[in-house]
């Protein structure tokens, strides 16, 4: 088996979160909205520089399960519930302060924002009437998006990750499932990878430069424990196993910082159990080069 990839406690945040967004863009990670420890959802933002936490501009408003990517060297907040309603709205973060662009045609909260290609991709989630399926992409250069053909197995609490030529989502709920599956945006269809390891939710996925995927935490089908599974994904070989997050959590994102991706915030038990706990994981594909 190839050696664990490397993972390290790095510095916390300054209070706890769950369910918030998380991106990165001119050298400091940003992690945005989500819940406290009393269930109310926020407009706070922490900028990390690579050697400590400070607020950045509030949100609009506040958002729990809200998506974040970052594009073209800037980040973009979309989504989210707020304080037990929904969100289609979209935010760009223009130095110091956000700017509100064209909504989503689709509200929803515990979705995957992924950027590919020039533009951004919203992927799954739900809102309080039910799962969206609908997807839809947002072309920064017209301000618009425009919907595509709908994920195959519709489910919140996803991780999307890009691939190729492919943005995908893995994991979900409800049921909490072990499906991956990729949109092609060139052909505009829809595939499938092979299934995670084990079926989770709210877990954390990323794409490193050089395109290793890695897929870690979340929750179980019961939504009773915690799953510290840490998965990479080599093509003609599927998933790996036995490998374990440093410090198990769900509902967070993953955001490539400084070479490494982030894990800020979540739960560390199953609901709302929010901590200020950040992790970080080395590239995996660094670490076979540097065997």
């Amino acid at each position: 088996m190839a050696p664990q990839p490397a993972q390290r406690l790095e510095t916390s945040l300054p209070t706890p979160i769950e369910e918030a967004g998380a991106a990165s863009a001119g050298g400091k990670l940003y992690v945005m909205g989500g819940f406290n420890a009393a269930g109310a959802s926020l407009a706070s933002v922490y900028v990390f520089d690579g050697a400590s936490w400070s607020s950045g501009p509030r949100l609009p408003i506040p958002v729990d399960h809200p998506s974040a990517a970052s594009l073209d060297g800037l980040v973009y907040l979309a989504g989210g519930h707020s304080n037990g309603g929904d969100s289609a709205r979209l935010f760009r973060l223009d130095s110091d302060h956000w700017t509100e662009l064209a909504p989503m045609h689709f509200a929803r909260g515990g979705h995957a924002l992924v950027a590919d290609q020039g533009r951004l991709f919203a992927i799954g989630g739900n809102t309080a009437r039910g799962e969206v399926a609908a997807v839809e992409s947002f072309d920064p250069a017209t301000n618009a998006w425009t919907v595509l053909p709908s994920l195959p197995s519709q489910r919140n609490h996803v991780s999307g990750f890009v691939i190729g030529g492919s943005v995908c989502v893995a994991g979900g709920r409800y049921p909490t499932t072990a499906r991956v599956d990729c949109f092609e945006v060139a052909q505009s269809t829809w595939s499938r990878l092979p299934d995670l390891p084990r079926a989770t939710s709210g877990a954390g996925a990323v794409t490193f430069l050089g395109g290793a995927v890695v897929v870690l935490g979340g929750q179980n089908a019961g939504e009773t424990a915690i799953v510290d599974q840490l998965t990479r994904f080599t093509p003609g070989a599927g998933w790996s196993t036995g490998e374990t997050m440093l410090a198990p959590r769900h509902g967070f994102e993953l955001a490539l910082f400084a070479g490494r991706a982030w894990a800020c915030g979540g739960g560390a038990a199953p609901g709302l159990h929010p901590v200020a706990t950040c992790t970080s994981l080395g590239n995996p594909a660094a670490a076979e080069r540097g065997k």
